[in-house]
């Protein structure tokens, strides 16, 4: 695609007032640090730091993880260089950045990575759309000339056209591709084509946004780190558009606010982001901050402050019912609980992990989900599929059956049939007792697992799990608790047949089974994992098992934990601040009574 060139081109550009450029996304001293690295020839992706001697080439790749060269050519770093160029005004940033980008463009020709099927393509466009609106604000004459400014925009616009070409069927990387040629189409109205890739990128991304985010908000591969990216892209686009008059549907703006609403409950108290599916830890803050301004959603905005400014919401927990997530709080930021009763997630971002939880409360995450580590599945030294290792139902805070998975990990992008939910069902507010309950049923075993999550008072949680083994076989159930990796539990057995872990964020308590504790992972950034302690509770039967445990913060000190297996009752005794309390919840058929006194 051809643009107009010739002298003073790189002035046009860069000072051009016809055209609204995007906001920049948030940067600080994470981006400083790593233009620093990429300035002595050192690159650190997905946990891994390599440095490349001068001359290097592009398509080699240091890594065994393949991931490190798509994340490589994504080319994230020449953003932070540019940046630090503003922040320091020193112009080796500008001189890096700009031999980089010559390197690149002279030896690389797009559709390298043909495994991301042009998902790299379109988000190098989105790094290098920053990296250009960084370059508008600093001193670049004398470092960054005409010749390379032309050849950059002219291979924007190829790489646009390219992406146009070769368009992820759904899901999330067909909206980063189309969210790239988007602006693109935007930015540079005096390449050939421009027009062309603006209209397409407009229509078919509205339309698979749309489709990506369900009617309560989530987006449908169910994975908290992908929502939020989404989240992004799309606000980024509804904002690009109305910044350059390009209208945008209203149908589009009703279900971007409900993905927003969705961010604002999904997000931890401290601003934290619960590792749920194929996740890393992520800031929805800024996200939020964008979307309170955009459809002034005082909401939006206290979730964007942490508290500090705009209006809670009138309820302290909320039901997501198409995708099946429910939160639960105490209406006071003191906790937050996101239970995944929820359907498996489109795509191959999902998780085996139906029933679980994650649980923060006295100040920091107590019960986690230890997240995604790699896509690799390749087998380490020591035999280890670390894909399926996170991916699998022992990997989180539910019932596993026999030692299997919910659903049949086959690859590291494919399953078997997906375990079903069953009889879901969700009270909120009712007496100040939030309950949910549903059964999995699964392809791979006969046994039928049902889980009551009760939340009595928004004290603490009271999970009780019955696993009916159907075909009169003995079945191996296993119930596992997954600890933040910050704590240390020390685990205790009462004469009253109660284990208990205490940490300093809290306590599980659990009756049924035998119970030890185990080593775990965690997870928190791509290629990095850090040791933690699970909680383990085992049964082996023919007959029902049923398992009861509560989950209480700092400040909640549980004492007694009965269950009567006739009537389904469950006594809790205990004091909350210092003041007794005796709960007792009777559990039938037709629902869930709640008492204390």
């Amino acid at each position: 695609m051809s643009a107009t060139v010739g002298a003073g081109y790189a002035e046009g550009l860069l000072g051009r007032q016809d055209v609204a450029y995007p906001a920049l996304p948030p940067l600080g001293p994470a981006n400083l640090d790593n233009a620093r690295r990429v300035l002595d020839g050192r690159f650190r992706l997905i946990g891994e730091e390599y440095a490349l001697a001068g001359g290097f080439s592009w398509t080699e790749n240091p890594s065994r993880d393949k991931e490190w060269q798509i994340a490589w050519h994504k080319h994230y770093f020449l953003a932070d260089v540019v940046y630090a160029a503003s922040v320091t005004g020193d112009g080796a940033y500008l001189r890096r950045f700009a031999a980089l980008l010559q390197s690149w463009l002279e030896e690389m020709g797009s559709g390298f990575i043909a495994l991301s099927d042009a998902q790299v393509e379109a988000k190098r466009l989105e790094s290098w759309i920053t990296a250009l609106t960084l370059l508008r604000q600093v001193e670049w004459r004398g470092i960054v000339g005409d010749g390379l400014l032309e050849r950059w925009v002219r291979r924007m616009g190829d790489e646009a056209l390219y992406v146009s070409r070769n368009l992820k069927r759904v899901r999330n990387h067909r909206t980063f591709q189309l969210a790239s040629v988007f602006a693109v189409g935007v930015l540079f109205p005096d390449l050939e084509g421009a027009a062309h890739l603006r209209d397409l990128g407009r229509e078919q991304l509205t339309a698979n946004l749309l489709t990506d985010f369900l009617p309560d908000g989530v987006h449908v591969e169910q994975s908290t780190h992908y929502h939020q990216l989404v989240c992004e892209t799309a606000v980024a686009f509804v904002a690009l558009s109305l910044a350059n008059g390009v209208p945008v549907e209203p149908q589009l703006l009703e279900r971007l606010h409900a993905a927003l609403r969705f961010c604002a409950w999904a997000q931890w108290p401290d601003g934290g982001l619960p590792l749920i599916n194929d996740s890393d830890t992520g800031d929805l803050r800024p996200v939020l901050a964008g979307g309170a301004a955009l459809f002034d959603d005082p909401e939006l905005l206290y979730a964007a402050t942490l508290g500090a400014d705009g209006s809670k919401p009138a309820e302290p927990s909320r039901d997501f019912p198409v995708s099946g997530y429910v939160v639960l709080t105490d209406g006071a930021r003191g906790q937050h609980v996101l239970y995944d009763c929820a359907r498996l997630g489109e795509g191959s971002h999902s998780h085996y992990d139906l029933f679980s939880f994650t649980y923060w409360a006295a100040g920091g995450p107590l019960i986690v989900d230890p997240g995604r580590f790699t896509y690799a599945s390749d087998p380490d030294a020591d035999g280890v599929d670390w894909r399926h290792r996170f991916k699998s139902t022992a990997a989180h805070n539910t019932v596993q059956i026999d030692g299997l998975d919910q659903t049949r990990y086959l690859s590291r992008t494919k399953h078997g049939a997906d375990v079903a939910v069953e009889g879901r069902t969700v009270v909120l507010g009712g007496d100040h007792l939030d309950w949910i309950r549903a059964s999995a049923r699964s392809a791979e075993y006969a046994p039928v697992h049902e889980r009551l999550l009760a939340y009595p008072g928004r004290d603490y949680l009271l999970i009780v799990d019955r696993i009916d083994m159907v075909d009169g076989a003995d079945h191996a159930c296993d119930l596992r608790f997954h600890f933040d990796d910050a704590l240390a539990p020390v685990l205790a057995r009462g004469a009253d047949g109660v284990a208990r872990a205490e940490t300093e964020r809290g306590a599980v308590h659990v009756l049924g089974g035998a119970v030890w504790v185990e080593g775990g992972w965690v997870s928190r950034e791509y290629g990095v994992k850090h040791p933690a302690t699970v909680l383990r509770a085992h049964a082996r039967s023919a007959e029902p098992v049923t398992f009861v445990s509560v989950v209480a913060p700092r400040g909640v000190a549980v004492e007694s934990l009965c269950w009567e297996t006739a009537t389904g009752v469950v006594a809790v005794q205990g004091t909350r601040g210092g003041v007794r309390f005796a709960d007792r919840l009777t559990i039938s058929d037709g629902g869930v009574r709640w008492s204390r006194r």
